[in-house]
């Protein structure tokens, strides 16, 4: 019998606590090592050196999951304590059950195996039997077998999507080296972009004195929003946006005067043109965090104050400025989730078949910004 791990651990546990918690719950079940076809876990634990130094040493394929999807897995042993540390009831008998390649929990040899480490840390393990896995398809007929992915290949674009983050903090004084830029400007270049108008211009800033001249503007407009938030003003000015003044680099977002495409926008003209320029957004963020930097996109600011501070013309409006550097350390979950101001939504509460969900109508968020946090 071939089987999967699923791990859950307290920041920091060491190699010798995560070693000996697997090894106890695989003789519990009966099992050896050698059965492990590979183990799961949340992308909260993506940098997690004794995890990362376990399935290494036993050769392993590590398989991260985002909250989301682990909260989607029905588990015996939901947890409301691991739920509001991690945004989701269950991390090692979830991700064990995705390891496995199933969400039956019958699955399950071992739901939760516990270990308090030495140090205190603990570690818990829980134990799935394997199920069969759905082959990635094989490339189409005459294509470049270098142009088709590895299953190893489509969990490392799946970590990188799940361990993006919109970056608030920088390294100060810190560069970006000018190859690592070029690749940045690529992955934008490269993003979709309707009837192929690229209606996106960015201007890198590179003027110290223009630099503090928009933070001063991101400022002013902070507190205006503070004051808008009204019983949550003091929650938002705790979020620091320091990331203008600190960067490496700022770029200033652009959306260039209508050029008059019309393929794939003549009904949606305006609409297509924000889409475009939020796709190649996305394939910069996604860049970016490959290159291991941080981005953060700020649209803290008054329209007008930007066309004027960068003598924009009629007809281009400014969609931001993206903070892009080196950063002391990656925020574990979305920024937004760690200060509890919001929860992201669930798999269910996005997607349905066929026609409108009538639970949508009310517009509401998993966390209203205009309601005090209990």
């Amino acid at each position: 019998m071939k089987v999967a791990l699923g791990i859950g651990c307290d920041r920091g546990t060491p190699l010798v606590t995560l070693a000996r918690a697997v090894d106890e719950a695989l003789a519990v079940a009966g099992l050896q090592r050698g059965q492990v076809t590979g183990v799961g876990s949340i992308t909260l634990k993506a940098d997690e050196t004794g995890l990362l130094a376990l399935a290494a040493q036993a050769g392993w394929p590590l398989h991260f999951y985002p909250a989301t999807q682990l909260a989607e897995v029905v588990v015996p042993n939901p947890s409301e304590t691991v739920r509001r540390h991690t945004g989701s009831p269950s991390v090692s008998e979830a991700a064990a059950l995705l390891a496995a390649g199933t969400t039956e929990a019958s699955a399950l040899c071992i739901e939760k195996h516990r270990l308090r480490g030495d140090d205190g840390r603990n570690a818990t393990v829980s134990v799935a039997r394997v199920m069969p896995r759905a082959a990635i398809p094989p490339c189409v007929a005459n294509t470049d077998p270098a142009r088709c992915f590895t299953a190893a290949e489509r969990e490392a674009v799946q970590s990188l999507m799940q361990v993006r983050r919109d970056m608030r903090h920088f390294t100060a004084g810190a560069q970006v080296a000018e190859d690592v830029r070029a690749r940045l400007q690529a992955a934008l270049l490269a993003a979709p972009s309707v009837g192929l108008m690229q209606p996106l211009r960015v201007l890198r800033i590179t003027d110290p004195a223009l630099r503090e001249r928009l933070a001063a503007t991101v400022d002013e407009e902070r507190m205006r929003t503070a004051q808008a938030m009204g019983p949550r003003a003091a929650e938002f000015l705790a979020l620091k946006v320091e990331g203008v003044r600190e960067c490496a680099e700022l770029w200033a977002l652009v959306l260039a005067p209508d050029d008059g495409t019309l393929f794939g926008r003549r009904t949606l003209a305006s609409e297509m043109a924000w889409c475009s320029a939020g796709a190649a957004v996305q394939n910069l963020w996604l860049a970016a965090r490959a290159e291991n930097l941080g981005l953060g996109w700020v649209s803290l600011f008054e329209p007008g104050d930007l066309r004027r501070l960068l003598s924009l013309p009629v007809g281009a409006a400014p969609l931001g400025l993206l903070c892009i550097g080196p950063v002391d350390r990656f925020y574990e979950t979305p920024m937004l989730i760690q200060q509890q101001w919001r929860q992201a939504r669930p798999v269910s509460a996005v997607f349905t078949e066929n026609s409108w969900e009538p639970s949508w109508n009310t517009g509401s968020c998993a966390t209203p910004e205009h309601l005090p946090l209990g």
